[in-house]
């Protein structure tokens, strides 16, 4: 069964629920192509997962298939809301092999999922400064998606007005229950990043609870030889007392 939300023209919520017929599909065309019709307006997509779905048959499949094979070209998003380790793969994925928009948040990030299918970019996401630091300080807040562009419009300006007058800074980055991942692109973006300034950080603080971007931080920082060091959310305090020395 597939549930389907459309009370906002723009974005279409929907939820499976069991193993997906080809009758969802029909009803999915049918309630996407109706909207658009009524409204002039193409909704991006907001998918809802517990689990992974499933399809009852062949038959499902095919009708899947051909839903993303028409609609795909059109469709200007698609946000996957879930936990899964698997549909962390999905975005990759998705722009190499279709024209729409595909990021995957996870399940407590739903409002987040929605804000960004209506957005007209890959916003909601954005660096926010955490002010009363010292200037040779540059201390940000990750918070909702983050892209390439949050990286040359948001973090790079900040680097470089801190080394205006001195020759190295110090960076602490905070990472809490509102950011929602980082776009392809923000990826690529971040590696360049380190490439460029790496030399010019005396000292990073990273600040979050995420497993997965502590088990980052732990296998690629080394790479970059700078004194760095991870702490919890709860530990924030510490973290400006350690990089501001």
């Amino acid at each position: 069964m597939l549930n389907i939300d459309i009370d906002d023209p723009r974005v279409a919520i929907l939820r499976p629920d069991g193993a997906l017929t080809a009758r969802d599909f029909d009803a999915l065309e049918q309630a996407i192509d109706g909207s658009i019709n009524a409204h002039d307006v193409v909704p991006s997509l907001v998918i809802l997962l517990d689990r992974l779905p499933h399809w009852e048959s062949l038959a499902a499949i095919g009708r899947h298939v051909h839903f993303i094979e028409v609609h795909g070209r059109v469709v200007p998003k698609v946000a996957v809301v879930g936990d899964s380790p698997l549909l962390a793969l999905l975005p990759a994925l998705a722009d190499r092999l279709v024209a729409t928009r595909l990021r995957r948040f996870p399940a407590d990030q739903r409002a987040a999922a929605i804000a960004w299918a209506r957005a007209e970019g890959d916003d909601p996401g954005r660096i926010e400064v955490i002010e009363g630091l010292p200037r040779d300080v540059v201390a940000v807040r990750l918070v909702g998606l983050i892209t390439a562009e949050d990286y040359r419009d948001g973090l790079e300006p900040l680097i470089e007005a801190a080394l205006a007058d001195r020759e190295r800074v110090k960076l602490l980055v905070e990472i809490g229950d509102d950011f929602a991942g980082f776009s392809p692109g923000a990826a690529v973006e971040d590696l360049r990043f380190g490439l460029r300034h790496a030399r010019h950080v005396a000292r990073l603080a990273l600040v979050t609870d995420s497993g997965w971007i502590r088990a980052a931080a732990r296998l690629f920082v080394p790479m970059w030889d700078i004194d760095s060091r991870l702490f919890g959310l709860a530990e924030r305090e510490a973290a400006m007392a350690w990089v501001r020395r």
